[in-house]
């Protein structure tokens, strides 16, 4: 299973999103933009994508749109976060939408429910 890839321009987020997520035992990596995220994607198909709806360059929308068009990233659960209103999202090709501010138990609880429990080393 490949690892859980967090997108988040926000710093301080991702790597307290990756540490969490490491702590519980996943495997997971970050990309900062979104033509970070299609790099760290052409190198190894994440599990489960955790996506920022508002970024720079490549927003959160456009990534995903991206990704829906290609034959081997279209089928990886995308997960979008963002303070925006619903009407914002709403109509997005995403799995599930987690607003933000979430606890972190409700992003365990999004994680489990697209990847499941971490595997034992």
């Amino acid at each position: 299973m490949g690892p859980i890839l967090i997108v988040d321009d926000e710093f301080g987020l991702a790597e307290s999103l990756r540490d969490l997520l490491r702590d519980e035992g996943y495997r997971v990596t970050v990309a900062f933009s979104g033509r970070q995220a299609l790099e760290l994607m052409a190198e190894e198909l994440p599990a489960l994508v955790l996506l920022d709806y508002m970024m720079p360059s490549m927003n959160g929308p456009e990534l995903l749109e991206v990704m829906k068009k290609d034959a081997r990233l279209g089928g990886v659960s995308v997960v979008m976060m963002s303070a925006a209103p619903p009407s914002f999202w709403k109509s997005l090709p995403c799995a599930a939408f987690l607003p933000k501010p979430f606890t972190l138990m409700q992003m365990l609880e999004v994680v489990h429910q697209f990847v499941g429990a971490p595997r034992e080393p």
